[in-house]
C-alpha cells in the first residue's frame, strides 16, 4: 500500500512539474490534427472543383456546338466523342467518357447516353456510379450563376430512388445541399445527372 501511495505521490509530482510542457504538447497535437484536417478538407475540394469543371466545359462545349441548330437532335456519348466536345482532361476508354472519379460518364436523352431523338430542346450529362461521397460533393458543387442559368433540374438515382431536384420546388429545390444528399446518397452505385 505504501507503493502505490508513493507512486502516486511521484507521479502527481512530475505531472505538476511539467504540466506547462504537457499541456504545450496537448495543444500542438490538436493544431497538427486540425491542420492535417483542413489539409485532407482542401485536397477533397479540389477534387470536386476539378469535377465541376468538367461538367461546366462539356455543357459550354455542347451548347456552343448546337447554338445554330434548332434543337440537340444527334446529340449522344457517342456525338461528344466524335466531334471532341469533351474538355481534354476527360479520358476516353473503350469508346466511353471516363470523368476524373473514373466513372463513365454518359451524354444524350438520358443518363444511358442515348441520341437525343429531333425537335428535343434538352440534354443530360450523368455521372454514373459515383459513391456516396462523390454524391455528395459533385451533387452539392457550388457551379457558378452562368451555370444554374442553363439547367433545368439535376437528378440523384441509385437502387433506392430517383429525386428530382427542381427550381422553386418546395422540398427539392435547386441548388442542392449537402444535407439532403447526405440522407439520398447510397454507399455506392450513384448518378447524378445534370438537365440542360
Amino acid at each position: 500500500m505504501a507503493d502505490i501511495k508513493e507512486l502516486i505521490h511521484i507521479t502527481v509530482k512530475w505531472i505538476k512539474k511539467y504540466k506547462i510542457i504537457l499541456s504545450s504538447m496537448f495543444i500542438s497535437a490538436i493544431v497538427i490534427l486540425c491542420a492535417i484536417q483542413l489539409f485532407v478538407s482542401s485536397k477533397e475540394a479540389k477534387k470536386f472543383e476539378i469535377a465541376g469543371r468538367q461538367i461546366v466545359e462539356m455543357s459550354q462545349n455542347i451548347i456552343k456546338h448546337y447554338q445554330t441548330s434548332p434543337s440537340y437532335w444527334g446529340l449522344s456519348s457517342n456525338e461528344v466523342i466524335g466531334k471532341k466536345l469533351y474538355p481534354n482532361n476527360i479520358d476516353i476508354r473503350n469508346g466511353k467518357l471516363i470523368g476524373y472519379f473514373g466513372n463513365i460518364i454518359e451524354v444524350g436523352a438520358d443518363d444511358n447516353g442515348n441520341m437525343v431523338m429531333p425537335t428535343a430542346k434538352n440534354f443530360v450529362i450523368a455521372y454514373n456510379g459515383l459513391n456516396k461521397k462523390q454524391c455528395i460533393g459533385l451533387g452539392s458543387h457550388k457551379f457558378n450563376k452562368n451555370f444554374w442559368l442553363k439547367v433545368s433540374k439535376v437528378t440523384i438515382k441509385n437502387n433506392k430512388a430517383t429525386t428530382d431536384f427542381l427550381w422553386g420546388d418546395k422540398d427539392y429545390n435547386l441548388p442542392i445541399t449537402r444535407r439532403k444528399l447526405e440522407v439520398l446518397c447510397q454507399k455506392d452505385n450513384n448518378g447524378v445527372i445534370i438537365h440542360f
